[in-house]
């Protein structure tokens, strides 16, 4: 697939372009390619393959999207946060509690109150994402 190596690109809009269309079309062998680029060199592919992520409801993120609320950037941290609230799982909510008191105001509410609505959901009723395969 095309857009798949489009996120290897040197050009941040090329690759930020390949997440959003992967995102449209659903494509779960972008799965794997995308939790590598949480860790990439630019704050804003990272921040983008985090909310992807979450759009895509990749529910083996959890651990790397985890991770990503320790980011430097504020933006990736936001993105975490949707992405993990937007997945709603039970693994996720030790991280959220400690993102709750994220030096960025918008981080640490949107933990609270992600934390708020994920703690009122019974068991039952939590979403299950979709899970792709594993970096192993």
């Amino acid at each position: 697939m095309v857009l798949l190596g489009d996120l290897a690109s040197s050009a941040t809009f090329v690759r930020r372009s390949a997440i959003i269309e992967l995102v449209e079309k659903g494509a779960p062998e972008a799965f794997g390619p995308l939790q590598s680029l949480l860790s990439d060199r630019e704050a804003s592919i990272r921040a983008c393959a985090a909310w992807a992520l979450g759009e895509m409801k990749v529910g083996d993120a959890v651990g790397a999207l985890v991770q990503s609320l320790k980011d430097m950037d504020v933006d990736v941290r936001r993105a975490a946060v949707l992405s993990l609230v937007g997945l709603a799982r039970p693994e996720s909510l030790e991280a959220l509690q400690s993102a709750s008191v994220d030096s960025d105001r918008w981080v640490a509410e949107g933990a609270r109150r992600g934390l708020a609505r994920l703690q009122k959901l019974p068991q039952r009723r939590r979403r299950t994402p979709r899970t792709g395969p594993s970096l192993a």
